[in-house]
C-alpha cells in the first residue's frame, strides 16, 4: 500500500492543527501574598509619639473590613531605661515588644548599650477584626512609632 502526497499533506495538517489546539494559553501571574481587594486605596499608615506611659489609638477597622498591620517601627528616647510596648484590641493582645537602653555611667568614656529600633515587617501581619479598634500601650518612657498595613475582606 502506497501513501499519496495528499494523504501525507492531510496528516501533517491535522497534526499541526491538533498541536495548536492542545497548546496552553498565555500564562498569567498573580501575587503570592494576601489579596488586597477593597477600595481604590486600601493601604493605611499612622505615626506619632508618646511623652511617657500612655495608650494611643492606632485605628479602627472599618465595618466589613479587617485591618491588617504589616509593618511596625518604634524607637525609644531615654537612658538607663526599659520601655514596653503592647499592641491590643479590646479582646486580645496582638503583639508585645521591649526596648531598652543602658549606659555604664562612665562620663565621657561611658559606653551606651542599646538595641536597634523595633522594626518588624510581617508577611501575614497582625489582624484586627472588622469594627474593632487597636491601641498601642506604652509603659515607662516615651516612644516614636509608625504602623502601616492594609484593609482586607474578612
Amino acid at each position: 500500500m502506497q501513501t499519496s502526497r495528499f494523504q501525507l499533506g492531510l496528516i501533517a495538517t491535522l497534526a499541526v492543527g491538533l498541536g495548536f489546539s492542545l497548546s496552553s494559553s498565555e500564562a498569567i501571574g498573580y501575587p503570592a501574598g494576601a489579596a488586597v481587594s477593597s477600595g481604590a486605596n486600601p493601604v493605611w499608615s499612622v505615626g506619632g509619639f508618646t511623652d511617657g506611659a500612655e495608650t494611643v489609638e492606632i485605628g479602627t477597622a472599618p465595618v466589613g473590613l479587617d485591618m491588617i498591620i504589616t509593618d511596625v517601627h518604634m524607637t525609644g528616647s531615654c537612658q538607663n531605661c526599659t520601655i514596653r510596648a503592647s499592641i491590643q484590641t479590646p479582646t486580645s493582645t496582638l503583639a508585645s515588644y521591649r526596648w531598652w537602653q543602658w549606659s555604664d555611667g562612665g562620663g565621657e568614656t561611658s559606653s551606651v548599650i542599646s538595641p536597634d529600633p523595633i522594626a518588624q515587617s510581617m508577611v501575614s501581619g497582625l489582624r484586627v477584626p472588622a469594627g474593632e479598634s487597636v491601641t498601642l500601650t506604652i509603659s515607662g518612657h516615651g516612644m516614636d512609632y509608625t504602623f502601616s498595613g492594609y484593609y482586607a475582606q474578612p
